[in-house]
């Protein structure tokens, strides 16, 4: 498995995360190919820079926009239709829910600003995650983290950094502090880390690859992050501990419901998915004196385990589940991306070793340059799908 071993000694930022995956060498026109949906209107460039005499990339949005923000609700509707693989679906909408819960409860009160993200942190942390997943999907682990220090300026007032919304989404990861730095991580790039990653082992780590994102801050050190990718040197033991971030332990969830108005079915599964549920779903069926009735499914990790229980029972009518462990295994995917005469189209290829086992076009991106191009959606998803064969087939080239 590979892995990915993330320093911040300068702390922490997306764009800095950003920078570094395209350095570890993120192709960027596969990654533009998915990100196109949110870049209408901003420009997001990746140049080369040089702090403290390190090496770096850094990548910087620059818009004529004005920003805009969204709700969760919003965001939500719009990560589901978009195009995006699943997993990056997922992860994208576990940090934001990490981030508003967080701050629901430690540096502000529920209100409408408090409850608002705005589209400079959607590329960032939809761009990071898609970088995650196009990268081979590395298990994080994260050195200590740097947490600055000190006061900064912001339109609502002075605040002592770091926050702490970023003091809780941290519990449990190693911290230290060097003073008066200022802000040297933030809530964001917290639910970041949060989601995506694990402390550090005291295990030797072999580099196969390093990467460095540059941020924007004049600190006594190069403000970068480093990500390095490769193996731990007892991989086999490292990744088989117990660990409540670990997404492989996996527990279905499931209860029969025969007394609900069956109009709620529909809106408890999108509130379930935007837990973090890796799977739910109803099915009819025949309960005690004939009566018809649902099964919900849930599938989840452990650590979504409680919250997903208490929202099936804060929504629905049931006052018991059925909770067990299940094991999982997946064919290993790549996404890959096809030159059509209707556009690029990312194709995913499943494979077991060499051996292709299916290829399968993005259904809503050929539903889109069908559109545009007046021509059966079936004409350009044979296209793309004919392509992909004629330039996959055989070995595969990891």
């Amino acid at each position: 498995m590979k892995i990915a071993y993330i320093e911040c000694l300068a702390g922490a930022s997306l764009d800095k995360f950003l920078g570094a995956w395209f350095d570890l060498g993120l192709e960027e026109d596969n990654w533009r190919c998915y990100m196109n949906f949110f870049l209408e209107g901003v420009a997001i460039r990746i140049i080369d820079v040089s702090l403290k005499g390190v090496s770096a990339k850094k990548a910087i949005i620059d818009t004529n926009a004005e920003p805009y923000f969204l709700s969760f609700s919003e965001l939500q509707r719009i990560i589901e239709n978009c195009l995006l693989p699943p997993v990056v679906k997922e992860k994208t909408m576990e940090v934001f829910h990490h981030l508003l819960a967080v701050k629901a409860t430690s540096d502000v009160a529920i209100t409408e600003e408090a409850e608002t993200i705005t589209n400079e942190a959607i590329i960032y942390v939809v761009g990071n995650a898609l970088a995650w997943h196009l990268l081979g999907e590395p298990a994080c682990f994260v050195s200590t983290i740097q947490m600055g220090g000190g006061v900064v300026e912001r339109p609502n007032g002075t605040v002592i950094v770091p926050t702490s919304s970023t003091i809780q989404l941290l519990l449990e990861f190693p911290t230290y502090s060097a003073g008066l730095w200022g802000e040297t991580i933030d809530s964001t790039a917290a639910a970041f880390i949060r989601t995506f990653m694990r402390s550090l082992p005291q295990t030797p780590f072999i580099a196969e690859k390093v990467g460095h994102g540059a941020g924007n801050q004049n600190l006594p050190v190069a403000d970068i992050v480093r990500i390095q990718l490769g193996k731990w040197s007892m991989e086999k033991e490292i990744l088989q501990l117990p660990t409540v971030h670990s997404p492989k332990q996996t527990v279905v969830i499931e209860t029969n419901i025969d007394d609900m108005n069956p109009e709620w079915a529909g809106h408890l599964v999108e509130r379930l998915v935007a837990l973090g549920a890796m799977d739910a779903y109803w099915t009819p069926v025949i309960m005690k004196k004939g009566r018809p009735g649902l099964q919900l499914r849930v599938a989840c990790s452990y650590e979504k385990q409680q919250n997903i229980q208490e929202e099936i029972a804060r929504q629905t009518t049931t006052i018991g589940m059925r909770i067990y462990e299940v094991g999982k295994w997946s064919v290993p995917r790549r996404f890959v991306t096809v030159e059509t005469p209707y556009g690029k189209i990312p194709v995913k290829i499943a494979y077991l070793g060499d051996e292709i086992v299916n290829v399968a076009p993005e259904y809503e991106e050929c539903r889109k340059l069908a559109d545009t191009f007046h021509v059966p959606v079936k004409v350009v998803y044979q296209t793309a799908l004919s392509i992909a064969i004629q330039k996959y087939q055989g070995a595969l080239k990891q």
